[in-house]
C-alpha cells in the first residue's frame, strides 16, 4: 500500500509552493527543463494498488496549493470540471485530473490532502486537480522518449513524453494540450478559424512541429483552410530529419518550445545556424506566453514568437513571415 503522505516536494503543508516566474526555467538552445513531478493513485481490477508517476513543464504552473474548499459548480460544463474557485480575485476552473485519466482512486485516500497544480497556458489559468506533489525534477529533453517510441499503450494518446526515473519507474508527461482541447477550451479558436477563413492564392509549404496531437491538428486545420500544404512533426530531432532528407522546401516553420528528444529552442538554433537553412523563417509557437519566454524564443533565433492559440494573429504572423 502507498503512502500518501504529502510531506516534504513541491507543495509545503502550509501554503501554496509559489514557481518563481524569473527562474531560468529553460534554458535557451541547452534542450533542458524542470518539471514538477505530482502522484495519481488508482487500483487495478485486482484490488491492488499502483501509483502513477507523471510531469507537468514547471513554465506553465504558477503555484502549487491545498484542495480549495468553496468550490462553485459549474452548469453546462464537462463532467471532469469539478467546479470554479477564487484564486486571490481570478475564477479559475478546476479539472479532476483523475477522473479525465479514467482512473479508480483508492478509498481511502482525503480529498482534504489532495493539491491543485495552477497552471497558466494558452492565457487561461487551469487548476489540476492531483492526489499529491513530490519535487521539482531537471531534466534534459533528450531523456524523453516520444511515445511513438515506447511500449505504453493505454495511455498513449495522453502523453507526449516518456523519462525512465528511480527504480526503473516511468515518469508520463500529459498531453496538456489534448485536456484542454478535449474540455472546450478551444471552441471559440476554431470557431474563429472558419469566421476568418481567407484563402492564400500561393503555393507554400509550411513545417509543423509540435508534440501535441491536439495542437498539431488545430494548426494543421487553420493552414489547409489558409491555402498552405503542410507537414508534420512531433518533435525537434524528427523535424530536422524531414528537413535534412531535403524531400520538400518549406517556406516556414511552426515550432513549438516543450517536445520530447529535442526541444523548439534547440531546433531552432540549429537551423539558424545552418546556412543552408536559416533563412527559413520559423515561428515559435508555444502554449507559454509571458515576455520571458517570448525573449528566450527571439534570442534562440525565432522570427517570431506567438503564443497559441489566437487563429487571426497567428495567420497574420505567418503571412508576414512569408513577406
Amino acid at each position: 500500500m502507498a503512502n500518501h503522505s504529502n510531506n516534504g516536494g513541491a507543495a509545503g503543508p502550509a501554503k501554496p509552493t509559489s514557481i518563481n516566474p524569473g527562474h531560468d526555467i529553460l534554458e535557451v538552445g541547452q534542450n533542458r527543463m524542470e518539471l514538477v513531478d505530482f502522484r495519481l493513485f488508482s487500483v487495478d481490477e485486482n484490488g491492488e494498488e499502483k501509483e502513477g508517476v507523471y510531469g507537468i513543464n514547471v513554465a506553465k504552473v504558477i503555484e502549487i496549493i491545498k484542495m480549495p474548499a468553496d468550490i462553485s459548480e459549474t452548469p453546462n460544463t464537462s463532467e471532469f470540471v469539478e467546479g470554479m474557485f477564487n484564486l486571490r480575485g481570478s475564477v479559475v476552473p478546476l479539472v479532476n485530473l483523475p477522473k479525465w485519466m479514467g482512473i479508480a482512486e483508492p478509498e481511502e485516500l482525503d480529498r482534504k490532502n489532495f493539491k491543485v497544480i495552477i497552471t497558466e497556458f494558452n492565457r487561461v489559468k487551469v487548476g489540476f486537480v492531483v492526489h499529491e506533489t513530490t519535487k521539482i525534477r531537471r531534466i534534459s529533453w533528450s531523456e524523453i522518449s516520444a511515445p511513438e517510441l515506447s511500449s505504453v499503450s493505454s495511455e498513449g494518446s495522453k502523453v507526449t513524453g516518456i523519462i525512465k526515473v528511480e527504480n526503473d519507474e516511468l515518469l508520463l508527461l500529459l498531453d496538456f494540450e489534448s485536456i484542454v482541447d478535449e474540455l472546450g477550451f478551444y471552441s471559440k479558436e476554431n470557431k474563429a478559424i472558419d469566421i476568418e477563413k481567407r484563402e492564400y492564392d500561393e503555393d507554400k509549404t509550411v513545417l509543423i512541429i509540435d508534440d501535441s496531437s491536439s495542437a498539431r491538428k488545430i494548426i494543421n486545420n487553420a493552414l489547409i483552410k489558409e491555402g498552405f500544404k503542410t507537414v508534420t512533426t512531433f518533435n525537434g530531432k524528427a523535424a530536422l530529419d524531414v528537413v535534412y532528407e531535403d524531400k520538400y522546401k518549406f517556406d516556414a516553420i511552426i515550432c513549438d518550445v516543450e517536445m520530447p528528444v529535442m526541444d523548439g529552442y534547440t531546433f531552432t538554433k540549429t537551423m539558424k545556424s545552418d546556412d543552408k537553412y536559416k533563412s527559413i523563417p520559423i515561428i515559435m509557437h508555444s502554449s507559454l506566453s509571458g515576455a520571458e519566454n517570448s525573449t528566450k524564443g527571439i534570442s534562440a533565433g525565432a522570427d517570431f514568437y506567438v503564443v497559441k492559440f489566437d487563429p487571426v494573429e497567428f495567420i497574420d504572423t505567418l503571412k508576414k513571415a512569408l513577406g
